[in-house]
C-alpha cells in the first residue's frame, strides 16, 4: 500500500484522509488475495477530495509507480456503492494436466447446493458456495473459474477446488486472480 502512498503524493492527487490522532490516504485494494494466491489485474481504490477525469489521474499515477505496477484503467464510482465488485476470474494452472481428466465439472455445475464450513476465531459457519460459482472450465492444463461476488458472501477458490476432490494437492497447482470485473457506472 505504500506504493500507492507514495505515488499519490508524488502525482498530487487530491486524496481524502480518515479522520483522528493518526490520519492516512483513503485508498485499499479492493477483494483481499488469500495466501499462496497470486493476481494480475487488481483494483485500486481511492477516495479523492475532487473530481479528476481518469485519464489524468491514469498518466499521474503511472508517472510515480515503478516498473511493473501501473494503472490500466480508472473510472469514478457512486460513493454510496460500498462493493462496486460484480465477479472475480482465477486461473489454476496444474503441474500435472493428468489431475484434471477425471473432473466431474458437469456434475459439480449440476447441484443446487455444495456445502463448505468456514472456522474463524474458534468460530465454524457453514455457507453453500454453489450460487456463487458461475463457470468452471478447463484449457490444457488449467482451469478457469468465474465466481460471483455478493453481499451475502463469495466463494473462495480453495473451496472450489476442495469440492472437486483437488485440495490435497496444493503443492500440485498455482491460483491466480486474473480479472475483478466491476459494475458498470457510465
Amino acid at each position: 500500500m505504500k506504493v500507492f502512498e507514495r505515488a499519490t503524493r508524488r502525482a498530487d492527487i487530491p486524496i481524502a484522509m480518515s479522520k483522528g490522532f493518526n490520519p492516512h490516504p483513503k485508498l485499499s485494494i479492493l477483494l483481499a488475495l488469500g495466501v499462496g494466491i497470486s493476481g494480475i489485474d487488481e483494483v485500486l481504490e481511492l477516495e479523492l477530495l475532487q473530481t479528476i477525469p481518469a485519464e489524468t489521474l491514469i498518466e499521474r499515477l503511472n508517472s510515480q509507480l515503478p516498473d511493473g505496477i501501473r494503472i490500466l484503467s480508472a473510472e469514478a464510482i457512486p460513493h454510496y456503492q460500498k462493493n462496486p465488485v460484480l465477479d472475480v476470474i482465477y486461473e489454476i494452472v496444474f503441474k500435472d494436466a493428468n489431475l484434471l481428466k477425471n473432473l466431474d465439472i458437469h456434475n459439480l455445475l449440476q447441484q443446487t447446493s455444495i456445502i463448505v464450513t468456514r472456522t474463524k476465531d474458534d468460530c465454524k459457519k457453514t455457507l453453500n458456495i454453489r450460487p456463487f460459482i458461475q463457470e468452471i472450465a478447463i484449457k490444457h492444463n488449467s482451469l478457469t473459474l468465474s465466481i460471483k461476488i455478493t453481499p451475502e458472501g463469495t466463494a473462495r477458490p480453495e473451496e472450489v477446488l476442495q469440492s472437486l476432490h483437488l485440495n490435497g494437492r496444493k503443492e500440485s497447482f498455482e491460483i491466480t486472480r486474473t480479472k475483478v470485473n466491476l459494475y458498470s457506472y457510465t
